[in-house]
């Protein structure tokens, strides 16, 4: 069964979304990512998303359908764990008429926790893969990129960015219950292996148990 991960940033998202794939061999599809790989193929709208890349403009809908029905027809095997997409009630009706069969892990963190680890985080400049608080090294181990500090991590920005997910992206959650889609939420305030432990339940017992 495909995977929707939602959570606010610092939910630890992308951490867990690596370990699924790599207990679980699922593919990942990172909408960030996978805009900046549909940039670089030869295909006709790959020039419009360099465009919308180098400008830091919002991805129109339409491209969005575009690259999430390139990704099915060149992923056929194998479950897909998709992490920032759906984000707004527009995308989730896009992304319901590509992808029929999935469900909702939701990593809910306290948003005064999310605001202290976000503006406390340091990124890898390359890959963007975050770092919390309490990891002590300068790089990167994986790739020995020297990390940094994000310049719009400040608090009242990542207040505004936490802002955002409440209003877009949480009213997806009481939209999926109507419509009687399985949705796990998993207290993210706990230890960044406590919420695998719970993943690997839900994968193992509810997941797996029902194909």
């Amino acid at each position: 069964m495909n995977i929707i991960l939602v959570g606010i940033q610092w939910s630890w998202k992308w951490t867990q979304a690596r370990k699924i794939t790599e207990m679980f061999s699922y593919n990942f599809f990172e909408m960030w990512q996978k805009l900046r790989n549909f940039a670089d193929l030869d295909l006709p709208e790959s020039q419009e998303v360099r465009e919308y890349l180098k400008e830091w403009k919002l991805v129109s809908i339409e491209m969005i359908w575009r690259i999430l029905v390139h990704y099915k027809q060149t992923h056929k095997d194998g479950f897909v764990l998709f992490d920032w997409i759906p984000r707004t009630i527009e995308q989730k009706d896009m992304f319901d008429s590509v992808i029929k069969d999935y469900i909702v892990i939701f990593l809910d963190l306290k948003k005064d926790e999310a605001i202290r680890r976000l503006s406390l985080r340091r990124i890898d400049p390359i890959t963007w893969e975050s770092f919390w608080p309490e990891f002590k090294w300068e790089i990167n181990p994986e790739t020995w990129n020297k990390l940094i500090f994000r310049s719009d991590d400040t608090p009242e920005a990542v207040s505004r960015r936490v802002e955002t997910f409440y209003q877009n992206t949480l009213p997806l959650l009481a939209l999926w219950a109507s419509e009687w889609r399985k949705v796990y939420t998993i207290d993210a305030g706990k230890g960044i292996d406590e919420v695998f432990e719970e993943i690997q339940y839900i994968i193992q017992n509810k997941i797996y148990s029902s194909i």
